[in-house]
């Protein structure tokens, strides 16, 4: 019979390799003295391991069933190895070794040499999802593996996306890794990552790891089991003699050593009497005296109240006149002492919270008998949020609560406690549930409005409770959580004064919190947004920004590079004249991030590059600027020329540039071709009309993230059309058409030609008739595709009945002999696809019905139609036109 042997982790357990009793798999895993079996047969076990002295072997493992015993020795090396029985026959070996607990110093440098998107601190954390060993192998087989089809996400459908996606990849490749590598992995097992990143870095660098193993004594339980067991000998034993009895002394000194050099207790020798000094001061204990008491119990409480109700008084006085002077400041645009809150009796936070959440939880009976009738319903219902709770219940429970905002708020500024108590009661729902989780928008809602609310009462105070409360706990979660930083940071801002120097504060707060720059500089990156919302972006917060900008820009990381250039892009956005100058003057070390290979560096570089261009297009001209608007449309061609750009960033660049174009015509035929050449689905996107609301206005741009996961930031996408020069767009469309010797217009051309062309009631100008010149061919000749008849009927349709009435008649005028040459290739014998002629009639009526020069024209084409190529009209219904 052949066995398969299989290893497994258990968190403080061994690694084990065993073949199991009538199944292929099994685990063996010893902790401690501690034995937990478990079998794929359902065979399984959980007890202590007993001592053993029988074939020689140390320990024993009793299933008892009466059949399955198992029996293990402790190696040198300290591992185990055993052997399993069955009715006292062995029936297989087995062996177990302890787990790495951290990687090996050549391994860790190689992970710090391969740049990867986080650093590695937890390996048991860090690789569970997969994402991470992706980006390994992408550095050595970058055409093999694409990282934006990985997600760096902590759910479980995440995980085992990106593992299949691997796993495919190790069988095309014929890597030696296989399922029993890393699903022990992809289950947070202790020593499995370590385990497989060793073999990652065998197999890529070609190179064999050496892993010390340190010696280990056997576990102090079962060294305990054996003295006991030794004791009961001795009892039973006769005498020892001199010989004997010296020689167990030196081996009992040896154990002593050796339980001291590995810090592990010994036994104590017995206990010695202390003897009494003669000059110790005896300690001497007072009687308990009693005293009368002259008053009844009603009396006392009542003098208390009275004492409590007096001082409670007081103290509400003194605090009332602190939070005022708290709330006005002691300096304009200072930093402020924060208000120590109403000592008085107010009322519990938790107390207003209760009949929210209780209201929320009756609607679901097995939510209501799960809550731990020990502890408060909220605190209960904080417990079961994650797991029993339905996600719409938790969602109405922290909308009801942000309903009652303001009675909490109220609480909150009086007593400071409060504020502790709230935020790290629901400070575990932003750990637990992800950014893109309802929840999670809930909660961090709730916390943004007892922010505003509480800053309107004392926004002193409010600030110093984020410092004091909020950013410690929040720090771990912006260094773990990239998606989350957003959100954080905005909430973070809720908090804060709305004073420049308290910006300030707050920000080297938090620098002193997270204590990682890359990590502060990505936060940085969604924090000046929020200063140009405010209009505090002053020349303090300006130079704080810049230089942690310049700083990004030499990091290897190509995240926070993005996030110096996103710094950048936001700081230049700025309405101060000096700012965009300030960014300009640092031209020279963004400007070779034009060769970096990272997508998303170069998507905001163009954005950093638009915004500039804007700048200097409102200068004065000078020499300077000249060379800079050089420089930068430089950049912007060796991005829209490169073959390889990926088709993301050409769709970030088109967003960006197109508010240039006026200002910068040499841009337009490389614009032009770039939207060409974008995917159908992106292009539609950009020429796709604004719907505005129902009161007139125009909703926000989009904002999405073109990467999945969150390792991709959130970009701006708006319609084009309102911002590029339309005509000469279209003349620039036209001019490559006819420099291309193309056949025919393809669908995307048709796109952009018909979002070029304005809206029914503008009037065209003689500009438009030169580009109906140079493109009624191709106009036409897409009249009859099947696939572009409903495009080229638009354009025909915009021109033939667009005002004013001279530019019309030119362009009728103008479409006599094309038309006349496109009725014949519709009409003739040449086995071509042809448009339903039902649809080509049908346009002609109408502008048959139209009257006018229109119809004079359409009867003309018809007559000559008829004379000239008679065989093909009468395989028409074009008679029926003038009937």
């Amino acid at each position: 019979r052949e066995w398969v042997p299989s290893w497994r982790l258990v968190d403080g357990a061994w690694a084990v390799t065993y073949a199991a009793p009538m199944s292929a798999v099994g685990s063996f895993l010893v902790s401690a003295a501690t034995v937990n079996i478990q079998h794929s047969t359902g065979l399984a076990h959980k007890g202590v391991v007993h001592p053993c002295n029988e074939n020689g072997y140390i320990g024993m493992v009793d299933y008892h069933d009466g059949q399955h015993i198992d029996y293990f020795n402790r190696n040198q090396d300290g591992s185990i190895s055993g052997a399993h029985f069955v009715n006292g026959q062995q029936f297989a070996e087995f062996t177990a070794k302890k787990p790495l607990q951290a990687l090996p110093r050549e391994v860790l440098k190689w992970l710090q040499s391969l740049d990867l998107s986080y650093s590695v601190r937890n390996c048991k954390r860090d690789f569970t999802n997969g994402f991470l060993v992706a980006e390994i192998f992408s550095r050595y087989f970058p055409n093999d593996i694409s990282m934006h089809t990985f997600e760096n996400g902590a759910k479980v459908a995440c995980r085992n996306d990106n593992w299949e996606q691997l796993f495919r990849f190790f069988k095309k490749k014929t890597l030696p890794i296989g399922r029993m590598d890393f699903d022990p992995v992809n289950q947070a097992i202790v020593g499995a990552a370590q385990a497989l990143l060793v073999k990652i870095y065998t197999i890529l660098t070609r190179r064999a790891v050496p892993v010390f193993i340190v010696q280990e004594l056997p576990p102090e339980d079962m060294m305990t089991s054996k003295r006991d067991l030794n004791a009961e000998e001795q009892t039973q034993a006769p005498p020892e003699s001199p010989m004997i009895a010296e020689l167990a002394s030196e081996q009992d000194a040896y154990r002593v050593f050796e339980a001291a050099r590995q810090n592990r207790p010994v036994e104590r020798s017995k206990p010695k009497a202390v003897e009494e000094k003669a000059d110790a001061v005896p300690l001497e204990i007072a009687e308990v005296k009693a005293r009368m008491v002259t008053k009844n119990v009603a009396q006392l409480r009542a003098q208390q109240s009275q004492i409590q109700q007096a001082n409670a008084q007081k103290s509400r006085q003194m605090t009332s006149m602190s939070a005022r002077k708290s709330s006005a400041g002691t300096d304009v645009g200072g930093l402020s002492t924060p208000a120590l809150g109403y000592v008085g009796t107010t009322r519990a936070a938790i107390d207003l919270m209760r009949p929210i959440v209780q209201s929320a939880l009756q609607e679901n009976e097995r939510v209501m008998k799960s809550l731990d009738p020990r502890k408060d319903v909220v605190a209960s219902f904080m417990e079961l949020c994650r797991t029993l709770v339905p996600e719409s219940m938790s969602v109405q429970v922290f909308d009801g609560l942000s309903s009652q905002a303001g009675q909490l708020a109220d609480v909150m500024v009086k007593s400071p406690a409060e504020f502790y108590k709230v935020w790290t009661l629901y400070c575990t729902a932003l750990v637990e549930f992800s950014e893109s989780s309802p929840v999670f928008e809930s909660v961090v809602h709730l916390f943004k409005r007892l922010g505003v609310l509480m800053g309107e009462v004392d926004p002193v105070l409010t600030q110093q409770l984020m410092t004091d409360v909020g950013l410690p706990s929040l720090a771990p979660l912006l260094i773990d959580s990239d998606g989350k930083r957003e959100h954080f940071c905005e909430l973070i801002y809720t908090y804060t004064q709305p004073q420049a120097l308290s910006r300030l504060g707050i920000l080297r707060a938090l620098k002193e919190a997270i204590d990682r720059l890359p990590v502060y500089i990505a936060c940085l990156s969604y924090f000046v947004p929020l200063e140009l919302q405010a209009e505090l972006l002053d020349e303090n917060l300006v130079k704080h920004y810049m230089y942690y900008a310049l700083v990004a820009l030499q990091n290897p990381q190509p995240k926070i590079r993005v996030a110096g250039l996103a710094i950048l892009v936001s700081v230049t956005s700025s309405p101060e004249e000096n700012t965009s100058q300030n960014v300009l003057s640092l031209l020279p070390s963004f400007i070779e991030l034009v060769h970096d290979g990272w997508w998303e560096v170069q998507a905001q570089l163009l954005l950093l590059c638009a915004q500039l261009l804007i700048h200097l297009a409102g200068g004065q001209g000078s020499p300077e600027d000249s060379a800079s608007a050089d420089a930068l449309l430089s950049v912007v061609s060796g991005l829209f020329g490169a073959a390889g750009t990926s088709k993301i960033v050409l769709q970030v660049g088109l967003c960006a540039l197109v508010k240039c174009l006026r200002h910068y015509p040499a841009l337009l035929p490389a614009y032009v071709s770039v939207l060409l050449g974008q995917p159908a689905g992106l292009r539609q996107r950009l020429l796709q009309a604004v719907t505005k609301a129902d009161d007139g206005s125009v909703p926000p741009p989009r904002r999405l993230a073109y990467v999945m996961g969150t390792s991709s930031r959130l970009y701006e996408e708006c319609c084009i059309c309102g911002f590029w020069p339309a005509v000469e767009v279209a003349r620039t469309l036209a001019v490559r058409a006819e420099a291309s010797r193309l056949d025919n217009f393809e669908p995307e051309h048709l796109e952009v030609l018909t979002a070029c062309l304005p809206e029914q009631d503008v009037d065209l100008g003689e500009e438009w008739l030169a580009v109906f010149e140079k493109v009624k061919a191709y106009v036409f000749v897409a009249l009859i595709d099947p696939s572009l008849h409903l495009g080229a009927r638009e354009v025909v349709r915009r021109f033939w009945l667009c005002r004013p009435q001279n530019t019309a008649l030119k362009a009728i005028d103008a479409s006599k002999k094309t038309l006349l040459q496109t009725l014949r290739i519709n009409y003739s014998d040449t086995g071509h696809t042809r448009v339903q002629e039902a649809d080509l009639l049908e346009l002609l009526r109408e502008m048959r019905d139209a009257g006018g020069a229109i119809s004079a024209m359409l009867q003309s084409v018809v007559d000559q139609f008829r004379e000239a190529h008679n065989t093909e009209f009468l395989r028409s219904r074009l008679d029926t036109l003038f009937e």
